[in-house]
């Protein structure tokens, strides 16, 4: 089902990508410190295969709250078919994240999500902040039965879920050709992220034209053992941030073997508390 939402998961690992001009300048992680949110941030977006629309995904951004003895921030995104896929989808799913408010790095990843084609409720935890070297602790599970341990093997320093992964791309503030590799949990699996600076350009959504960073990225899913996952492609996806102090995520783009799938902004409320990041 986060396939809908998380553009990643779908892309065609034969679709071409554009190429920078500027020389690739390698970062070793992406930025410590702070996220860039604010307490009550809200952001909306609609997921479209050309003119059909296939979903919506919120995103909300909770209140100061302590896990695993940090001081942390939720992140919660919320995907929900609408239209005709949502006669043939049960797609009604929530990815929760809790993120350290000093570093920025994520210390709890829960999913709510059913089964593809069907009514089961899974639940996943990660729990980030337990990790111990290179095993990070998850549990899985169905509706009502007990959760069974499914410990993730990782190979780098950090490691993201997908909320918190998409915050520290907020602040990574780089020159065109920069490049970063990190891992990041999308759902239930961890998948190994190349990120590139392709260029500054500008970008019409239902907020306006606006200016925007895009940033180009491949990924490939791993298997709990940190090595690529058996049979698996290598998939390409674009992701637009606001080229201004707020740095919001505008457009995440996948080439398809259905078409061009587009998630874009449509509302965007910036908060009322204080900002984190400066």
């Amino acid at each position: 089902m986060l396939a809908l939402v998380l553009l990643a998961a779908c892309g065609n690992p034969h679709a071409p990508s554009s190429t920078p001009q500027a020389a690739p300048i390698a970062a070793d992680k992406l930025p410590d410190g702070p996220p860039l949110l604010t307490p009550g941030e809200r952001m909306s977006y609609r997921l479209a295969l050309g003119d059909v629309d296939l979903a919506t995904y919120d995103v909300a951004v909770g209140d100061i709250t302590e896990v695993a003895g940090r001081k942390a921030i939720g992140v919660q995104g919320h995907a929900k078919a609408v239209g005709f896929v949502s006669h043939v989808a049960n797609i009604d799913d929530v990815f929760t994240s809790w993120i350290d408010i000093k570093t920025g790095r994520p210390l709890l990843w829960t999913v709510d999500e059913y089964a593809s084609k069907g009514t089961n409720k899974e639940r996943t935890e990660a729990r980030i902040a337990d990790r111990e070297g290179d095993q990070v602790p998850i549990t899985f599970h169905v509706n009502d039965d007990a959760p069974k341990p499914e410990p993730q093997k990782v190979s780098m320093a950090d490691v993201w879920d997908y909320n918190a992964f998409t915050v520290a791309v907020r602040s990574w503030d780089a020159p065109v050709g920069s490049t970063v590799s990190t891992e990041v949990f999308r759902s239930r699996y961890l998948w190994h992220v190349d990120l590139k600076v392709h260029s500054r350009e500008t970008i019409s959504t239902e907020l306006g034209d606006l200016p925007a960073i895009r940033i180009d990225g491949r990924t490939y899913k791993l298997g709990r053992d940190g090595k690529r996952y058996p049979n698996t492609d290598e998939r390409v996806f674009t992701l637009w941030i606001s080229d201004d102090d707020g740095r919001v995520p505008l457009r995440n783009d996948a080439r398809t073997d259905y078409g061009d799938v587009k998630m874009t902004i449509t509302e965007y409320n910036p908060g009322t508390g204080t900002r984190l990041r400066n």
